[in-house]
Parts: structure tokens; sequence; C-alpha cells
């Protein structure tokens, strides 16, 4: 049987930096070398304020440290996961330590947290246009189911016209500056292919059709600088007219079963 190397990162060792991004909306990132990308999470400070994305679990503390530069941890007032992923919901700490709600989309309420053991069941879910209002602040949940898991959902944050599209546009390599106007898109469709996120380009494609009509002031990715309106367009391009999907590549390992397939 051939031997499979497996490397774990520390998540506890990471950099953490903060740094404001545009009228209280804050980029909280690490990189992460095992995969050669930055960890992203986004606070968005407000009457009852938002944190997007939680890290993953050795990540917390730090994460936490920056949030209480901004408000104190007991203000926070929501937790939101857009996918059912480590690096998406890992630090549910904020959870203990916070008084605060944990959002997700339907489908995550459904699939993921009506079934597990010790998962807080006390949560709010959406459903696609749905509306959370934090004082200043409208944000509109986005359903887009595989792109790249069934419950993915995206936010978008209407008065900023600010996008949190989770893990669409990754910008690979570790982005010290918190926003680019770089074109970075033939870098995220190879990881695309080197990593086999997605099993099909077509919902992809379908999502990035309805976010270009939205069309954001700043692009906040999971994985990656934030992303400007100048530079927003040859990202979405990349996607529509490149092929990314699935051909039996799985971070960075070919499964020579599905390599038969696509050969």
């Amino acid at each position: 049987m051939p031997q499979v190397s497996k490397t774990y990162y520390t998540a506890k060792d990471i950099e953490v930096k903060i740094s404001e991004i545009t009228d209280g909306i804050y980029r909280i990132a690490g990189f992460v070398d095992t995969y050669g990308i930055t960890f992203n999470q986004f606070l968005i400070d407000d009457e009852r304020p938002i944190l997007i994305h939680t890290g993953p679990i050795g990540m917390y503390q730090k994460i936490e440290e920056k949030v209480k530069e901004v408000i104190p941890l007991q203000k926070l007032a929501y937790v939101a996961f857009l996918h059912f992923e480590s690096d998406e919901w890992g630090g549910m700490a904020f959870l203990d330590s916070a008084d605060a709600k944990l959002v997700c989309s339907d489908l995550s309420s459904k699939l993921n947290l009506t079934g597990w053991h010790n998962v807080p069941v006390d949560h709010v879910s959406f459903w696609d246009n749905e509306i959370l209002k934090t004082g200043k602040r409208i944000f509109k949940f986005i359903m887009t189911p595989h792109v790249h898991h069934w419950d993915s959902m995206m936010i978008f944050e209407e008065t900023t016209k600010s996008l949190f599209p989770s893990d669409l546009f990754i910008q690979p390599g570790h982005n010290n500056k918190p926003v680019t106007s770089d074109d970075l898109s033939k870098d995220m469709i190879n990881l695309y292919r080197g990593a086999g996120i997605f099993a099909s380009e077509e919902p992809v494609r379908q999502t990035t059709k309805r976010l270009i009509n939205l069309t954001p002031k700043m692009v906040f990715p999971m994985h990656g600088s934030c992303i400007d309106s100048s530079a927003f367009p040859k990202y979405t391009d990349a996607i529509l007219n490149s092929n990314f999907a699935y051909t039996g590549m799985l971070l960075g390992q070919r499964l020579e079963i599905a390599s038969e397939k696509f050969s």
C-alpha cells in the first residue's frame, strides 16, 4: 500500500494581524504556511457587531485578542460562518466568551447544527435574500450551493456594497497587503485546479454572474487580500472563461482512479 505523508499546521503558531479596510470593517488575517494562503476573519463594528468566520480552533485566542482591540468581546452580537468547514467556524469559543448569536445558512442549520453532538443549537439561519440589520448595516444573505459546499452562502452588506464570498476569489500566497488591485486571477484558477474544491464550473459561474450584478465596491475573500472594485472584473472574467473544475487533483495530490476518468 502506498505511503501518504500528512502535514498538519499548528494554528496557534500563526501570526495574526488586524487592519481596518473601510468604515468599521476589519480584516483579521493569518498566513498558514501548510496551505500557502491567508485565513481571514472579518469584524464589522456596528450597534450589534458581527464577526464573519472564526478561523480554525487553534487561532481562536489570537483572533479574540484582535476583536478586543476594536470592541469589548461581550458587545459582539453575531458570529457568522458561511459553510460547514473548520476554518469557517472551528473557533466557536467566541460563543462561550461573548453574548453572541451564531448565524448560518438554512442548509447549514438543517444538515449540520441539528445533527451533531455538542454543537450550538441556539442559532439564527437565513435563506436566500433574507436580511439581517445590525444598526447602520444591512446584510443580505445569498445562497450559493456547490460553491464549494452544498450548504454554502455568501453575505452582501448593502450600505457599503461589501461582498463576503467565503472561498470564492482566493488568492494564494502571503498577502500582506490588506487591499489589493493586483491581478492574481490566474493564480486563483491554478489553485482551484490543484485543490479540486469545485466539482463543476456551472454553479460557480451562475453565482459569479449574480455577484457581478451586485457591483460590489469591495470584496472580502476568506483567503487573500481584499479586492477593490477596479480588480474585481479580472477575477470574475477568469471564473467565467477558465476551466477550473475537479480533474483528479485533491489538495495537490492526484487521485489515480479519478485521473483515469478525466484523462
